[in-house]
């Protein structure tokens, strides 16, 4: 996936040439008083939810399947692979799909049966239990966070205590109950050696040895399957976020994936350096953010999965690089959110920016929705490398502040066409929120423990800081008049205003949790994410005066909003986090009542691009294209794709498409990643206005060749 993508135009052929700008929002000049928010109405969606086939984090080879398991951090799913790297499916799940997020896997070597972990707060368990074929089989719940794990040769499930705690567990399983019992524990929290700084990986040798990778300590321990510490090795070499282990079948050698360097370390079985491969970069052989976990074949085969370029990578473990699947990558689908947070208008241009944590990037729509630029992808190192951005502020030079919420490469801010760096400005990690205000500053909400950051944009120094007495905090808005700061609690149904001062004149009761807020001439507009709604109260009096939207996957519904923004014509955008999109709504009349269907077509150009189906045309209506619903079904299978879980399921199911352009004639299209080669699929989609009436339905059957 290339980092950095310049998008003139936003078409299949390329041959469409749609003005993007003001044309959306265009209207009539600044109102004398603020709309009421019962006027607000949608008009428009911008954006359509989107996941690369693969974001590889967890990764095992299966003996028993001679399969490659990969764990998707993104869509929660695990993909199967052959060993040369064709896609076989994923792991059958009830419900079609993973409570929590997919971590690391391990394969019990006598029969095949997988283990994976979950993390998150969204898990029902700590681990999933799956039988050789990928069937799940039960849930396990484990003490302490549940990141790595690995099975020795005898079934025993080992778990370190990942992040905290301390400890690592040796656990015996139980199919018939279900159940995990400690029979070891190893409780070894501290300095010096043999002691556990901060766990991020295991594995176990063909002696049941535990190898044990402690990123705290750049060192990996050994300890005996008693529990008894034999040795520590990797001083000196092992040294920036030390990530996966893997030991060689039949020689013992181990392998360990420093991930802050792009490296891949293998050592003898006494810990002896043997030699570095891999290295930063995002060509063949190299890793765009290091590597997660790694996975070894009896013949001496490294599979590493590379997170940030969103693909596998096979060496051999004399350290030659053999091959990289998917090849090439099949990434988002253009103009895709995968867990947008934050958005912002450029005041120097009326264009949308978009901030995505999962999709790792920036993105610049056109107000017709005309996808204009894209910068970023994972990593810790601007002006690429992004990690986990959840906000965004556009200052009056058209400065563009990307906050990482997980730390660096901290809070850059870009040039107006994203193709240099203005500045970092170093900040606290867990920056949720940030805005440009009037007085020339930078307001930067740091979540936990919860602080308020100014930073001076010129020299990127901070200049004043307020450490929160009412917990966690989510949103931050500046009144550009008082100088008064809204935030937005992260525990708590309350909104607070802060004087310049850091005294605070006033807590606000919320109907959930708030998230983003945005102000505008006398009004405070909150994205309230539980009660899934905007509230919208007097800057002056505090009174609510009204909400906008309500819970769902309709137009002018949302699900989860986050952030929130203002444009010079009162049109709202608001950052529609579990529908993956932008909903626009503006403060107008209904369209006029009408009967007449959408107009929709095919692109002749529609088919396969780079291993994944593209499927695109024009659709028009005189009221306004409200929704593109696109359903694709595997002919072999019958199953069809679920682009929210990122997998195949039984049932019908219907994608939003992303269209672009005006409100009556714009183009649409759908990218489907996640694709198996020789298969044929089936495309049909239809448009809905914004009367309700429906198009006829359009078809379009792609053959995905068979790849060697």
């Amino acid at each position: 996936m290339s980092p950095r993508r310049k998008l003139p135009a936003l078409a299949l052929t390329g041959a469409l040439a749609l003005a993007a700008g003001s044309a959306a929002t265009a209207g009539p000049g600044l109102a004398a008083a603020d709309p009421s928010p019962s006027s607000y109405l949608p008009t428009r969606i911008i954006a359509g939810p989107s996941f690369p086939a693969i974001s590889a984090w967890g990764i095992a080879h299966n003996p028993v399947s001679d399969e490659i398991l990969v764990g998707d951090y993104l869509t929660s799913q695990v993909r199967r692979y052959t060993r040369d790297g064709r896609y076989l499916g994923d792991l059958v799940n009830p419900g079609d799909s993973i409570a929590g997020v997919a971590s690391a896997l391990a394969v019990d070597p006598r029969d095949g049966a997988i283990y994976l972990a979950l993390t998150g707060s969204g898990r029902v368990y700590d681990v999933a239990k799956y039988d050789k074929s990928g069937v799940f089989m039960y849930g396990l719940d484990i003490p302490f966070e549940t990141t790595w794990l690995t099975v020795d040769k005898n079934g025993f499930l080992w778990v370190p205590s990942a992040f905290r705690g301390g400890r690592v567990t040796r656990y015996r399983i139980d199919d018939a109950a279900r159940s995990a019992t400690a029979v070891l524990t190893i409780a070894k929290k501290g300095d010096g050696p043999g002691r556990f700084g901060m766990l991020t990986g295991i594995a176990t040798d063909a002696a049941n040895n535990a190898y044990i990778v402690d990123t705290g300590h750049d060192v990996v321990h050994v300890y005996s399957p008693k529990g008894v510490w034999k040795f520590d090795f990797g001083d000196g070499v092992l040294s920036s976020d030390i990530r996966g282990i893997a030991i060689e079948p039949g020689t013992g050698n181990v392998f360990v994936a420093q991930s802050g360097l792009g490296t891949i370390e293998g050592f003898d079985k006494t810990g002896k350096h043997l030699r570095t491969f891999a290295g930063p970069g995002t060509g063949p052989g190299k890793f765009g953010d290091g590597a997660r976990q790694i996975t070894i074949t009896p013949d001496g085969q490294l599979y590493a999965a590379d997170y940030g370029l969103q693909r596998i990578q096979q060496f051999t473990t004399a350290g030659a690089f053999v091959r990289l699947f998917p090849d090439p990558p099949m990434p988002m689908g253009k103009g895709g959110l995968a867990q947008a947070r934050g958005l912002a208008i450029d005041p120097t241009n009326a264009s949308l920016v978009t901030v995505d944590a999962w999709g790792q990037q920036l993105q610049r729509f056109g107000a017709d929705g005309t996808l204009l630029d894209v910068q970023g992808r994972r990593g810790s190192t601007a002006p690429e490398g992004m990690n986990y951005p959840k906000g965004v502020t556009v200052d009056t030079r058209g400065t563009t502040w990307v906050a990482n919420y997980e730390g660096a490469p901290y809070l850059v801010g870009y040039s107006a066409d994203f193709d240099s760096v203005v500045r970092v400005i170093k900040t606290p990690r867990f920056i949720n929120d940030v805005e440009y205000n009037a007085d020339g500053y930078l307001y930067a909400v740091e979540r936990h423990p919860g602080a308020l950051r100014v930073y001076d944009p010129a020299t990127g120094k901070q200049v004043r800081s307020w450490t929160s007495t009412v917990g966690w905090l989510r949103g931050v808005a500046v009144d550009a008049e008082s100088h008064n700061v809204w935030l937005t609690s992260d525990t708590k149904n309350e909104m607070y205003v802060l004087s310049p001062s850091g005294t605070i004149i006033k807590t606000i009761p919320l109907t959930g949790l708030g998230w983003g807020i945005a102000i505008r001439r006398d009004s405070v507009y909150v994205a309230n994410t539980t009660a899934n709604t905007v509230q919208v109260f007097d800057k002056k009096t505090y009174a609510a005066r009204g909400t906008i939207a309500t819970k769902g996957a309709r137009f002018g519904q949302v699900n989860t909003p986050s952030g929130v923004a203002l444009d010079s014509s009162d049109n709202l955008y608001v950052m529609d986090m579990m529908n993956g999109r932008v909903d626009v709504f503006a403060p107008t009349a209904p369209p006029a009542a009408e009967s007449v269907p959408p107009s929709m077509s095919v692109f002749s150009g529609s088919g396969v691009v780079d291993g994944q189906v593209r499927v695109g045309g024009y659709v028009s209506d005189a009221s306004g294209i409200a929704t593109i619903g696109v359903q694709v079904q595997d002919t072999v299978t019958g199953k069809y794709f679920n682009g929210l879980l990122g997998t195949w399921v039984a049932a019908p199911y219907v994608n939003a498409g992303i269209y672009w352009g005006s409100d009556s004639a714009s183009a649409w299209r759908y990218t489907l990643p996640a694709t198996l080669p020789g298969r044929e699929y089936a495309v049909a989609a239809v448009a809905t206005d914004r009367r309700g009436n429906t198009s006829a339905t359009v078809a379009k059957t792609v053959v995905v060749p068979l790849t060697s």
